[in-house]
């Protein structure tokens, strides 16, 4: 989908070929002396991170000593960095031989020593063990609410980016799209009866659809399914009865898995958890409106 290469174009460290980009009203790439006030305002953290084979607190101070910054004050920002990141007592150790967690968060040190507006993540727990990505998820939602840090990452991982953040922006293609990047399925579109209907696998179909005949892929925003004891009373939502595969807890939110004939992931609220007293491999209807299901 390209994301290493627009969070580039964000960070103003590639050039687009076509197109603007514009931060707070001000074009970037006009050919003045803004281009640099601009890039100074964001900082990318790449996946891989780039590290010295020096040590930790080079590492983090290095862009301050680009930017000219007395010695008295990059020592205490290195500090405070380090201390932000979990690894204040990691300053002097060889950065390249950290595991990739540790590098990690040295890389985010050296970017909030910077203290940008806005920070750009790719990918920031690809890699990483569990240990390490909980800490690197727990500092991404402190930036954002105590830093007041906007803060952009790119992830494989839907769960992640439900849990971390107030926006999610699927790319499909290269291009923005609207749907989720779970429950999506292959099928076949065939008409009967004049309905559109796709036929995802076994017995398992879904109506009604628009579009020609033959092959296509559908999408179902999980936020949109929703699990119940009992069928859907309206004919206007589909129902499905399927068995509860799995549960995942989030700090707002569960993640279910209902196998209908196909697996379904639905998000729900922790209070419809409690209310229906939801058990592993019992009998449960995924219910949503006709117009949840979306033709790609």
């Amino acid at each position: 989908s390209g994301k290493t290469t627009l969070l580039k174009l964000l960070a103003l460290v590639e050039r687009p070929t076509a197109g603007e980009i514009v931060l707070d009203s001000k074009r970037a790439w006009n050919g003045s002396a803004n281009h640099t006030d601009l890039a100074r305002r964001v900082t990318l953290v790449g996946h891989p991170p780039f590290l010295f084979n020096r040590s930790v607190g080079y590492n983090v101070a290095y862009g301050m000593k680009l930017r000219g910054l007395p010695r008295k004050l990059i020592k205490e920002k290195t500090h405070e960095a380090l201390e932000m990141v979990g690894m204040e007592d990691f300053r002097k150790r060889d950065a390249r031989k950290l595991s990739s967690g540790e590098q990690q968060r040295v890389a985010l040190a050296r970017a909030l020593a910077l203290e940008p507006e806005i920070l750009l993540l790719d990918e920031p727990t690809a890699s990483v063990d569990r240990k390490h990505a909980e800490k690197i998820e727990a500092l991404i939602k402190r930036l954002a609410s105590e830093h007041k840090m906007t803060v952009l990452f790119s992830t494989h991982n839907y769960h992640e980016a439900a849990a971390l953040a107030d926006r999610i922006i699927s790319l499909y293609d290269g291009r923005v799209e609207s749907f989720a990047y779970e429950n999506l399925f292959a099928g076949t579109v065939y008409h009967q009866d004049g309905v559109g209907r796709i036929k995802l696998s076994g017995k398992v179909s879904i109506d009604p659809v628009s579009g020609p005949d033959g092959p296509a892929h559908i999408s179902i925003d999980p936020r949109a399914i929703t699990v119940s004891r009992e069928p859907a009373a309206s004919p206007e939502t589909h129902s499905y009865r399927g068995k509860l595969m799995s549960m995942t807890m989030h700090e707002s939110e569960v993640h279910l898995t209902i196998n209908v004939g196909v697996r379904l992931t639905s998000i729900v609220t922790k209070e419809l958890l409690s209310e229906l007293r939801l058990k592993l491999g019992e009998e449960v209807y995924c219910l949503f409106a006709r117009d949840a299901v979306k033709i790609i």
